[in-house]
Formats: structure tokens, sequence, C-alpha cells
């Protein structure tokens, strides 16, 4: 992601610089054609003292590091921002990361916690959902705001706490479903390729929502499924699941179907859910026409 936005803010005429301590960062910004500093930002000493230069001179600064460590790069280059500057992240929890940046920077600092709701493999913005957590705002603020919407970006304000509750069900829930379905397949040695003559398009798209997720960084998604609060979540669904398979061995047919329509009921519009369910599978089908 932090490629992705390199490449995003330097189409928008803005003066991009990366700093990473990984060894191809030379070669990285070579490629996408923007200035790069090689240092271990993790680490506070004298031979930083080139980037900490060039942190005083930049106006905005986007952190795109691993969750585990985001507190640590906050802690970091958070003292380092000038008066006036904004500092701003992307990472997938907020809370913890809005306390750090206010913690670790001056009250001239404007403060901008962002979730971008789409990964590295997105062509653009137009259409995407990014979340905007801002703490103190000014005419940088407005600067990012202008340009994410004037690229088609659909913006929502949450607050860290919001922002966490909401995404704690919509990803951390969500996310553990489609691994567990994942890790059963593999448990019962589910051949996924071989089978998918015999599926229909609505079960192959489910079997490639899985193989979405397997496909991916799995240090992100326990990364995730341990920075959220996801103790209530996870014994909420075991519970569920379990319910349903006691009622299932038990044959209470009267029981499933009750729990299923209180279900329906909580989820709300299922019909519109019906009709843009049913555009992905005609989408599916034609593809194989």
């Amino acid at each position: 992601m932090g490629r992705w936005f390199t490449v995003f803010f330097k189409e928008n005429g803005v003066d991009v610089r990366i700093v990473d301590k990984s060894p191809q960062t030379k070669e990285i910004a070579k490629k996408l054609g923007v200035q790069f500093l090689n240092a271990d930002i993790l680490k506070v000493t004298e031979d930083d003292r080139e980037v900490k230069e060039d942190i005083v001179d930049t106006d905005v600064l986007l952190i795109s590091v691993p969750i585990n460590i985001t507190g640590r790069v906050i802690e970091r280059v958070g003292p380092e921002m000038h008066e006036g500057s904004l500092l701003m992240d992307i990472t997938s929890v907020k809370k913890a990361p809005i306390e750090m940046m206010d913690r670790f920077t001056n009250e001239d600092v404007e403060i901008l916690g962002t979730h971008p709701l789409f990964g590295p493999t997105t062509k653009n913005m137009r259409g995407q959902t990014i979340i905007f957590v801002p703490l103190r705002k000014g005419h940088l603020y407005d600067k990012i705001d202008a340009m994410f919407k004037k690229n088609g970006a659909r913006i929502e304000i949450l607050t860290a706490e919001e922002h966490d509750e909401i995404m704690s069900v919509i990803q951390g829930l969500t996310h553990f479903i489609l691994l567990s379905f994942g890790i059963t397949l593999k448990n019962l040695d589910f051949n996924v390729d071989r089978l998918r003559k015999f599926m229909s398009p609505t079960y192959e798209i489910i079997m490639d929502f899985v193989g979405r997720l397997l496909h991916q960084d799995p240090h992100l998604y326990a990364m995730i499924q341990t920075n959220f609060e996801m103790g209530k979540i996870h014994e909420t669904f075991l519970a569920a699941a379990n319910r349903l398979y006691e009622l299932v061995s038990a044959g209470k047919v009267d029981e499933f179907i009750d729990e299923m329509r209180r279900a329906k009921d909580q989820f709300g519009d299922t019909e519109r859910a019906m009709i843009n369910s049913d555009r992905m599978i005609e989408e599916k089908i034609n593809q194989k026409l």
C-alpha cells in the first residue's frame, strides 16, 4: 500500500520521498521515479540525522508499515514533525495509532488517521471507500480530502472507537469466517481446483473470496485478528456455529428454521442482497461464455 500511495501522490503532482529500512528501497524508488532514504526508522541513532532532517522538511508524512510496529514508528517520527505539517497513517486499526500520533506530536501538527478499504491491486480510487479519523484538522487535511475526492474516493468520517467497533465485525468477523472456511477445506483435503466443475457460480464466488484471502499476506490478517477486540465476536460466532451444529445433530428442523428467520429479520434488506449477488453471479456466468 505504501507503493500504491507513492504512485497516487506522484500522479497528483506531489513531491514524494520514501523512507524504509529495506535494502530494496533504492531499487523500488528508482522504479517508482521518486526519491528515497534507506534507513532503519525504528531506531534513533546519530546515523539517523539525515532521516530526521528529511522528516522535519516533510509537509505530509504517511505511515504505511505493519500494524505491530506502527506505534514504534509513530514514536520515532512524531516528535520530528514540524509545525503545520500533517501526520497520517493507513493502518487497519485506528484507536491505538490515533492515540500514539496524539501523544508523540505537538499540538501544531495535524493528525489524520485513514483506512483505505481496498488493497494494492486496486487500479484507482474511483468508487473506493476511505475512512477518515481526523484528530487535528488544518489546510493540509483539506488538501488531502480534496485530492482524494477529486480522484473519486468516497470519504466516511468516524471516530477511532467507532471505526474499530465497526471493522471488528466487517473485517475481523468476515476474515475469521473465511479463514475458518479455508482451513476446513484443508482439513477435509478438499481439492477446490479439481472440483470447481461441480460448483454453481454462487459457490465459485464464495470459493474465490476464500482463495483471495488465503492468497494475501497472512501476517496482516493475523495482526487484524489480534489487534481488534475480537474476543466477544469470536465467542458469539462459535456459539452460533455450535448452536446450528446441535440443532442439525438433533434433527430439530423447526428450531433451525426459526434461527434462520430471526437472522434474516436482523440482517435487514435481504432482497437487495439477492439482487446484488445475482449481478455477481450473472457476471461470473458471462465470463465463462
